[in-house]
């Protein structure tokens, strides 16, 4: 006879095999037995203040680790986390959902149980739309094939899953786990690859001043390597996406910067726009990705579209190819050339431009990304949230191959908070340098209690300019206005870290420099702007958006 364990031991150990060290989430009566075991496991359970902050920390670990995972109770709990989900999914990030339930023997819709609604698969079905997989585990004997599957198709397409895990179906016996071992390769059709590659070397090679678009699926698949073969080989210029910035080493003397389009430098926008064939890789075409409304102008007709498993050539298709196989094949096939003349993104800053502070002058929004550029080392990690933060930090440039954690497909605000949390377990080699605006850190503040309690030692900046600056640029309101908090006494409040505020650039440059000589310590750094200080790219995206609501 096979030995047998419990369905709430084997989904523990799958999650162990899947590549999870912590898990992020909030305890409930539903889920309470499964909890007592993922704290017996080799996993790290890390309670949040709430399940959506639960669920941004998991996308934020993802992002770096591979895989994240969060643990939540029914209905209160799963309908909490749902936005955070749906971001993941939107972000082509393998997250684990795994939510208690109530037992099989209540699942009855005479009884009303309390965190739901009355119907007991309303949650299930909630959540099928935005996950490569949702299953409520019913047989304890059908489980660990269903446990599988539902793991294997979040990790193969690279999105969230959901296991609905019953009350009474955690301590019943089933099989052992055995090894667990999922290809993630995308298959390729040879034939179609060869084709692809054929009239793709035929149209580069023809081309005179041809550019790669590199985009975010080249590092959700983690091929940056074939990437940068492809850049040094062909000579090509390169730009990434916004969502994509530091999916190469920002100080690659041929990549010329951030493409935000109408939002982002015109050298950068003139050099992409202005190509005779642009090589998009790994790309989603989103609006703000892409400079708001700039992806919708771009020329097809001029383009080699490639992402995860297709190539689009003007009006062929060429299904099952992998964007991995795509950028090798074209590596051996086009004829190796020098680098054609272009203005780097780092020779464009001059190096990167000096910075004097001028003690007593008040600190402005294009001064504090100015000094902050000086401020990033080898080891940080950057983490910005929505809003101005994104278009703003964009232009910074990274130092060797620190990574950007940025949300600017989906764009829920808040992200940035949580998201250090999951990020600094996921790479605790590095220090989180995070930007989050005064509305945004609002929405998720607790947070940085969950910091302080696990010693983290991020360095936050508060842009404090007394609102949604974002949104009074869009359209001016008094729906834009905030209760102003004195956030950098929150610090005292959660009982750990420091805080301060800065109004000058003395005052910046002496927070600076503790931060620095605390390296171990959490630090937040309260930045008072002017409400109406922001970048040009803000600007022009007020300007868009009012031009459109104009012609309405």
């Amino acid at each position: 006879m096979a030995s047998t364990t419990t369905v709430g031991k084997y989904l523990t150990k799958r999650l162990e095999q899947a590549g999870l060290k912590h898990i992020f989430g909030v305890p409930g009566d539903y889920v309470l037995d499964f909890f007592d075991l993922l704290e017996e496991s080799s996993m790290q359970v890390i309670g949040t203040c709430n399940e959506l902050n639960a669920g941004y920390a998991a996308d934020a670990y993802a992002r770096l680790h591979g895989i994240g995972g969060l643990c939540v109770t029914y209905g209160v709990g799963g309908f909490s986390a749902y936005n955070a989900i749906a971001g993941a999914f939107a972000e082509r990030l393998p997250v684990v959902l795994i939510s208690g339930g109530p037992r099989l023997t209540e699942r009855s819709d005479r009884h009303l149980l309390h965190h739901t609604i009355g119907s007991m698969n309303l949650q299930h079905r909630v959540f099928e739309p935005i996950t490569a997989a949702a299953v409520i585990l019913k047989k304890p004997e059908q489980a660990p094939q269903q446990i599988d599957a539902t793991l294997g198709a979040g990790l193969r397409r690279r999105r969230p899953v959901y296991i609905e895990i019953p009350m009474d179906l955690v301590a019943q016996p089933c099989i052992e786990p055995g090894p667990f071992e999922i290809d993630t390769t995308i298959p390729t059709d040879l034939g179609a690859l060869a084709e692809a590659v054929a009239e793709a070397v035929t149209l580069l090679t023809a081309a005179q001043n041809p550019i790669i678009l590199a985009g975010i699926e080249v590092h959700r698949l983690r091929i940056q390597d074939a990437l940068v073969a492809l850049i040094n080989h062909s000579g090509y210029a390169v730009a990434s996406t916004l969502l994509a910035k530091s999916v190469i080493p920002e100080s690659h003397p041929q990549f010329i910067g951030v493409y935000k389009g109408y939002l982002g430098r015109e050298t950068v926008q003139r050099r992409v726009e202005d190509a005779d064939l642009i090589l998009c890789l790994g790309t989603l075409m989103t609006d703000v990705n892409l400079g708001h409304g700039t992806a919708l102008v771009l020329d097809i007709p001029k383009m080699i579209v490639a992402n995860s498993d297709k190539v689009r050539i003007k009006h062929h298709v060429y299904d099952q190819v992998s964007l991995r196989d795509f950028m090798v094949g074209l590596t051996a096939n086009l004829p190796q050339r020098a680098a054609a003349p272009m203005i780097s993104a780092y020779a464009e800053k001059g190096g990167v431009e000096k910075f004097v502070p001028v003690r007593d002058q008040e600190i402005t929004h294009k001064r504090f990304y100015q000094r902050l550029q000086h401020f990033l080392d080898l080891n940080s990690l950057l983490v910005v949230d929505t809003g101005d933060s994104i278009f703003a930090a964009a232009d910074l440039l990274l130092p060797g191959k620190v990574p950007c954690i940025n949300q600017s497909f989906y764009m829920s605000i808040g992200f940035s908070v949580p998201a250090t949390l999951g990020a600094k377990l996921a790479a605790p080699e590095r220090r989180p340098v995070t930007i989050v605006g005064d509305g945004a850190f609002q929405m998720t503040a607790q947070e940085l209690s969950t910091m302080i309690r696990h010693r983290q030692n991020p360095v936050i900046f508060l842009i404090n300019n007394d609102g949604y600056t974002i949104e009074r640029a869009l359209h001016e309101g008094p729906y834009n206005d905030l209760h102003m908090w004195q956030y950098h006494r929150l610090t005292e409040v959660f009982n750990g870290g420091w805080g301060c505020q800065v109004t000058t650039e003395g005052e910046l440059e002496d927070a600076l420099q503790k931060a620095q000589a605390e390296p171990d310590t959490l630090a937040f750094i309260e930045v008072r702007l002017d409400r109406l200080d922001c970048s040009e790219g803000i600007l022009r995206l007020g300007q868009i958006f009012k031009g459109h609501t104009a012609q309405k």
